[in-house]
């Protein structure tokens, strides 16, 4: 846990860690960047994603309206490198980041952060393992728990379904909820177990024509939905009960998808091994292949990392690819030292939002200062 007063030589030899690691960042490449404490808040929000939204401290100020204490440095940075109009550059960080906490929590919720973000590499497998390389060095230590996953492969396997764009919307849209995308398995693999006898009478109507003239009765419709919606509405439902989205063979495939954890050596196989294994699904298999060559090129061993399918699910709401985190091992409820990943899909949100026709794919990465250099010293690496 991160001490609310740090003094005294502790205090310098945390910052000394901190100005390493910074150090060790701009020796890559990186361009050192302060990013305000304060900002605006209406546009993050949205973008943030709702786990991190409901932990953000939200400020009003009289002249500049709602204001947000910097809960990240991403999606700012990203801001910072769309107005430059680079196509490729790499950044770094160091500040105290605020983010709420949950009843009990031993998570502070102000504490430091370290970090680096990367944009414009062409080549996705090479760039991801380059970023994993220079934060498991800049880390420095040689027994680490480290987890990775691919969000990638999620959504390839959706996205290559033979499904209407409503069932696949949906099941991107829940991805980062594992108990919803779940019931939305459900309802798209038997839709008409989901429905009530009220829901089920009013696809009656529909189907019979004689909705409208329900509808006519209610003049005018309460609500912000007009009659036209409704309709919309019901015949999306109606459609659900009639053609059931998910075959028995898609919700086996994205279930046993799910199920994977093994030695990152093997994630690319199994994922192959797939009974209903199809050609979206392989291509990520195949960009997973290529980031193992990049990371044993960087003298990274493979087989002591492992790989789940499901990581970063529900801690790392806009990353859309390679994920990764590094922590103590034997330490399971600890805190992790770094984590981070590839986030191509919030930089072509912000990009469309300023104009710009193309976006830079992006990759970065974030060191716990405070977590690691607390490590060192119990361990005694650090004297």
């Amino acid at each position: 846990m991160t001490k609310l007063f740090i003094v005294g030589d502790e205090r310098v030899s945390l910052t000394k860690e901190v100005e390493r690691l910074v150090t060790l960042f701009e020796k890559t490449g990186s361009i050192h960047v302060e990013i305000p404490t304060l900002l605006q808040s209406d546009l993050l929000l949205d973008l943030y994603g709702e786990e991190l939204n409901s932990r953000t401290y939200i400020l009003s100020d009289p002249v500049k309206g709602n204001l947000m204490l910097r809960p990240d440095f991403t999606v700012p940075i990203v801001q910072m490198h769309i107005k430059s109009n680079e196509e490729k550059a790499q950044y770094c960080y160091s500040g105290k980041v605020w983010r709420k906490q949950d009843h009990l929590s031993s998570r502070p919720s102000e504490y430091l952060q370290v970090g680096i973000e990367c944009f414009g590499g062409n080549n996705i497998a090479k760039e991801d393992a380059k970023l994993f390389s220079i934060i498991n060095k800049a880390v420095g230590l040689t027994h680490l728990k480290i987890v990775t996953g691919d969000l990638g492969v999620l959504r390839s396997a959706i996205n290559g379904l033979e499904i209407n764009s409503r069932c696949k919307r949906a099941l991107l849209r829940q991805l980062w909820r594992p108990k919803r995308f779940l019931q939305v398995l459900k309802y798209f693999s038997n839709s008409a177990s989901y429905l009530n006898d009220e829901k089920r009478h009013i696809i009656d109507l529909l189907n019979s024509g004689k909705l409208m003239k329900k509808l006519n009765i209610y003049n005018p419709i309460i609500g912000l939905r007009t009659k036209k919606d409704i309709i919309d509405r019901v015949s999306e439902l109606s459609n659900d009960i009639e053609y059931n989205q998910l075959k028995s063979s898609d919700v086996n495939l994205l279930e046993n998808l799910l199920k994977i954890s093994c030695s990152l050596n093997e994630a690319s196989k199994n994922i192959k091994n797939l009974t209903y294994s199809h050609e979206y699904l392989k291509r990520s298999a195949i960009l997973l292949e290529n980031r193992l060559d990049y990371l044993a090129q960087l003298e990274i061993d493979v087989k002591k990392i492992d790989f789940e399918v499901s990581f970063g699910r529900t801690s790392m709401e806009y990353y859309d690819g390679f994920v990764f985190e590094m922590g103590p091992i034997n330490k399971v409820s600890s805190i992790p030292f770094a984590q981070g990943g590839r986030y191509n899909e919030l930089t072509r949100i912000l990009s469309d939002l300023e104009g710009h026709e193309k976006s830079p794919c992006s990759v970065g990465a974030i060191i716990r200062p405070e977590i690691l250099h607390a490590f060192k010293l119990n361990e005694g690496i650090l004297r």
